[in-house]
C-alpha cells in the first residue's frame, strides 16, 4: 500500500495528517508513505524527520496522489481535486465536512473514489487510543473554552465565571475540564444519556441537565444567567440539532459569549455564522472555528496522526484480504 500525505491547504490549518513517527509505524507493516514537502514544517516536523522515518518526499501535491492508495489528509484541500491525479480504488482519508461536502463525496464516489470521513467514523477505540474525531475534539473543547473565556470583558475574566456546556462528548467534556483548571464555577452540562452524567460531574461539572428541550434550556438560561455557553451536541457527520433559538438567545444577557464547536455541522445556535465572530445587536458573541486543535499544531498532530496511522493500517488489512478499500462513512 501507498500514503500519500498532501501539505494542508485550508485557511490556518497548522497540522500534518501523519508525522514522522507514524511513518516508521506504517513503514513497519509494509506501508510506503509519500510526504509532500513542508507538509510537517508547521507543526514543527521536519522534512528531514520524514526521510529518516522511511518517507518518500515529493515536491508536488500531484506527486502525492499519482499512484497512492490512500491520501491522507486533515482537512479537505482548497484546490481542485480533479485537477489532481485521482483513480479508482483510492480513499481520501480524513475529515470530509459531509453535511456540506456530500455532493462532492458521491460524485467522487461514482469514480470510485472512497472517502473515508473521520466525522462518521464510530467512537469505537480506548481511552489510550481515541479515533480522529474524539482525539481532535478533546483538544478543541479546551481550546475553545479558553478562547470564549477570553472574549468576555475583562472584568468578568477577572473573577470566576459562570459557563453552561451543552453536549457531553470529548469536547464538552474537555470544555468543563478547562473550566476548572481555570478556576471558574463549575459548570452545568447538558447530555442526551444518562451515562454521561457521571463522566460530567468526574470532569468537575456542578450539575447535570438530561436532554432538555429548546425551551427547557430558555428556562435555565433565565434562572442560572451563565456568560459563557460551549455548544458541542451533535452526532457524528449528521446536521447538529438548534438548542439555542431566538428565544434563547433573547435570554441571554449582554456580553455572554457563545462557542459554537458545530457549526460544520449547522450549529447548536441559531445565529451561528461559520469561522466567524459576531456580536448581535443585544450584546452577545457568537464564535466559532473550525480548526481549534490547530492552535496546538504539534501536539494536535501527533493525536490525529497517531489515530489516523490505526485507520490506515486497518484499510491495509483489508486490502490484504483482499478486500476493496473502506467505502465512506
Amino acid at each position: 500500500m501507498i500514503v500519500g500525505v498532501p501539505r494542508e491547504t485550508a485557511a490556518q490549518e497548522r497540522r500534518v495528517a501523519l508525522t514522522p513517527a507514524d511513518v516508521a509505524r506504517l513503514r513497519g507493516s509494509d506501508v510506503r508513505v509519500r510526504v509532500q514537502q513542508g507538509a510537517g514544517w508547521r507543526a514543527d516536523f521536519t522534512d528531514r524527520a520524514y526521510v529518516e522515518a522511511g518517507a518518500t518526499l515529493v515536491a508536488h501535491r500531484r506527486e502525492v496522489f499519482a499512484d497512492a492508495d490512500v491520501i491522507a489528509w486533515v482537512k479537505p484541500p482548497v484546490y481542485d481535486l480533479d485537477a489532481m491525479p485521482l483513480h479508482p480504488g483510492q480513499s481520501l482519508l480524513g475529515f470530509q465536512d459531509p453535511v456540506h461536502r456530500e455532493a462532492r463525496i458521491r460524485s467522487l464516489e461514482a469514480r470510485g473514489v472512497h472517502s473515508v470521513a473521520f466525522e462518521r467514523i464510530s467512537a469505537e477505540h480506548t481511552a489510550a487510543q481515541p479515533d480522529p474525531l474524539s482525539a481532535m475534539s478533546m483538544i478543541a473543547g479546551d481550546v475553545a473554552y479558553r478562547t470564549g473565556r477570553a472574549l468576555l470583558p475583562a472584568r468578568v475574566q477577572a473573577r470566576p465565571i459562570r459557563t453552561l456546556v451543552i453536549g457531553c462528548g470529548r469536547a464538552g467534556l474537555a470544555a468543563i475540564a478547562a473550566a476548572v483548571q481555570c478556576g471558574d464555577e463549575r459548570p452545568t452540562a447538558i447530555g442526551i444519556r444518562a451515562e454521561q452524567r457521571e463522566s460530567a460531574i468526574a470532569c468537575g461539572a456542578a450539575h447535570f441537565l438530561m436532554s432538555p428541550t429548546p425551551r427547557a434550556i430558555v428556562g435555565h438560561l433565565t434562572a442560572d444567567d451563565p456568560e459563557l455557553i460551549i455548544c458541542a451536541a451533535g452526532h457524528r457527520g449528521n446536521q447538529a440539532p438548534i438548542l439555542l433559538d431566538d428565544s434563547a438567545l433573547n435570554a441571554l444577557t449582554a456580553g455572554t459569549v457563545v462557542v459554537d464547536l458545530t457549526a460544520k455541522a449547522g450549529g447548536n445556535c441559531i445565529a451561528t455564522v461559520a469561522n466567524s465572530t459576531v456580536r448581535l445587536p443585544t450584546g452577545i458573541t457568537i464564535a466559532h472555528r473550525s480548526n481549534y486543535p490547530a492552535d496546538r499544531p504539534h501536539a494536535a498532530s501527533r493525536a490525529y496522526g497517531a489515530a489516523t496511522a490505526t485507520e490506515i493500517l486497518r484499510l491495509a488489512q483489508d486490502l490484504n484480504q483482499p478486500a476493496s478499500p473502506a467505502p465512506h462513512r
